[in-house]
């Protein structure tokens, strides 16, 4: 299985909007796309910095993940979607990961 891992830092004021987005518009979005939600953390709210949010997406392979990609672009709540987060986030990153051997 492959992960797409998103690491996003985000005010702390502004935690529970993401995840809400998330929660609501992105998981909807990427599961009827075929991505499954592995996992969402989160670094501690009170340590005087930005929250770390982790999301997690599995899927089989690339194969499936061009799947996966071509149906988000074809579905306008994609783009609600990066809008909503990208308005809420300070920074991020977007990593694929392979299992380990």
């Amino acid at each position: 299985m492959v992960h797409l891992v998103d690491t996003v830092d985000v005010d702390p004021a502004l935690v529970d909007d993401y995840l809400g987005v998330v929660r609501g518009l992105g998981v909807a979005v990427m599961t009827d796309a075929g991505a499954a939600l592995v996992s969402c953390a989160t670094t501690p709210r009170d340590m005087g910095e930005p929250v770390s949010i982790q999301v997690v997406w599995g899927f089989d392979d690339f194969a499936h993940w061009n799947d996966i990609r071509r149906r988000l672009v074809l579905d306008p709540r994609w783009y609600d979607y990066g809008s909503a987060v990208a308005r809420l986030r300070a920074a991020g990153t977007r990593r694929f990961y392979l299992p380990g051997p």
